[in-house]
Formats: C-alpha cells, sequence, structure tokens
C-alpha cells in the first residue's frame, strides 16, 4: 500500500510511477482520507510506503498529522512488523526530513525501514530567492528520476533497510530546524494570497487543484480562501492558474509556473 500527498503532481507521479514498478495496487491520496484518523489494514506481506514533497526542509503538516493519528494492522496476526518505507521528492535539498517522520512515526509504534530521495522540478515561490526551474533542468531533472526510480523500486521489492538518500545538504540541522521552524510559523498559510480580479476568469481550476479543499469561489466568481488552518502552502492554485491572477503577497509578481505534465514521461 502506498499513501502519498502532492501539490502540483511531482509526489504524485513517483508514487504511481514506483507502485506500478513493484506491483503495488493500492495507491491512497492522504489528503482524501484526512479528514477522520487513519486506520491502515495491510495484508500479510504488504509493504506501505509513505510519499511526501518536502516543504521547508521538512514533511508536510497535513502529512505528520494524520500519521499522528494513524493506526497500523497486518492481517489477521498480532505483533506482526510490516515492512515501512517513505520516498520524498524534493527541488533542492531534503535536510532531516526523514528524521523527523522517522521520530513521528516511532510515537505510533512504527519503524521505517528504508528512506529514499528523487529529485524533482521545483514548485516552491514564497520566497523572494526561490522560483520555478528553468525549462532546462526541469527535463534533467525529470530524465533523472526514472534511473532513481528503478533502483528504488529495486530496493523495496528487496525489502531492503538503510537511508538511500542523495540530497540532503550540508546544512541539514539548520535547515530543518532553525529555517524550518521559521517556515511552518510564518509561511504555511493562506492569508498572504489573493486575486488580481482583472486576470481572472472565474475558471475554478484553482479551486479543483487545491489538495485539501481549502478554496472556493464567491458570489462574484473569484477565488477565496477558507483561512482555517487547512493550507499547505503548496502553491498548486497558484501554478494552475492560466492566467496568473494567483498571488502570494507581492513575491510571486514576476515568477513562473510549474505543474507536473505526464506527457512528458
Amino acid at each position: 500500500m502506498i499513501l502519498y500527498l502532492s501539490g502540483t503532481g511531482n509526489t504524485r507521479w513517483v508514487a504511481e510511477s514506483i507502485a506500478r514498478m513493484t506491483g503495488d495496487e493500492r495507491v491512497v491520496d492522504i489528503a482524501s482520507v484526512c479528514s477522520q484518523p487513519l486506520h491502515v489494514q495491510l495484508n500479510t506481506g504488504e509493504p506501505l510506503g509513505i510519499f511526501f514533497p518536502v516543504h521547508g526542509w521538512r514533511p508536510p503538516m497535513l502529512l505528520r498529522r494524520v500519521l499522528s493519528e494513524m493506526t497500523l494492522s497486518v492481517g489477521s496476526e498480532r505483533n506482526v512488523k510490516p515492512y515501512v518505507y517513505s520516498v520524498c521528492t524534493v527541488g533542492d535539498t531534503v535536510g532531516e526530513s526523514m528524521d523527523i517522520l522517522r521520530s513521528d512515526l516511532k510515537k505510533q509504534g512504527v519503524s521505517l525501514d528504508a528512506v529514499f530521495d528523487v529529485r524533482m522540478p521545483n514548485t516552491y515561490v514564497g520566497l523572494p530567492f526561490m522560483d520555478v526551474d528553468k525549462e532546462k533542468v526541469v527535463s534533467d531533472k525529470l530524465h533523472e528520476a526514472q534511473p532513481r526510480m528503478e533502483f528504488i523500486a529495486e530496493k523495496i521489492r528487496e525489502m531492503a533497510n538503510g537511508a538511500f538518500m542523495r540530497y540532503l545538504g550540508r546544512w541539514k540541522r539548520i535547515n530543518s530546524g532553525l529555517l524550518g521552524e521559521a517556515f511552518v510559523r510564518k509561511l504555511v498559510t493562506d492569508r498572504y494570497f489573493h486575486v488580481e480580479e482583472s486576470l481572472c476568469v472565474s475558471c475554478g481550476k484553482c479551486v479543483a487543484s487545491c489538495p485539501v479543499g481549502n478554496m472556493s469561489l464567491d458570489d462574484d466568481g473569484m477565488p477565496q480562501w477558507n483561512h482555517d488552518g487547512s493550507c499547505l502552502t503548496c502553491f498548486a492554485c497558484y501554478h494552475n492558474c492560466p492566467r496568473h491572477a494567483i498571488r502570494f503577497g507581492s513575491v510571486t509578481d514576476k515568477k513562473g509556473q510549474y505543474v507536473f505534465d505526464y506527457k512528458r514521461t
């Protein structure tokens, strides 16, 4: 069984691709089952994979909340330990994301056997110095991802143990600690999002793309955010807008857009 969380489609593609390679027939979007505590029932010998995008050098807050309430059982047997692995997608560096995930799972009595990372095109545009990748970089990352996923799938089939990470970065503790905390406290929010009404055509693509249902159209057909704390700041609404009408403060005014395109793979 694979559980995944995805905003602009990178992680979904990786999860679905590795599922095909490993023969895993159960692929579940975490955002679709997050309204109540999650119980995972595995068959005997069935592995559990957790796929997520790195947000601010940490696992996304929604994923952490879902896992904090998750219960796990295997078949009808008691005290059977399943093989549990995780794959994160990252535009740059992972930091201590997997250490944080391992700690979260341990609190639930779940051991994380293997961890992997896959480098994918950047999607975060919420800071002045961050933007989407240039077209050549996007193409290179997608090309490199295929053999990386094949390697990961082979390790999963072997039920290998270990940390098979390539993109940890040099300042793991600082990035995931000090900077990660600031990111969660200040930038994981929908309060900076707004719409440039002169550009908006009320198509609703931003609403449809939000993985947590945090948006709707008002009586005038303009996008609005719920401001209920559910926003992942994944920028799916921004990237899916065909008119570049969604803004995050003023930092996205001249930024690019990116949504995973299955036609490119």
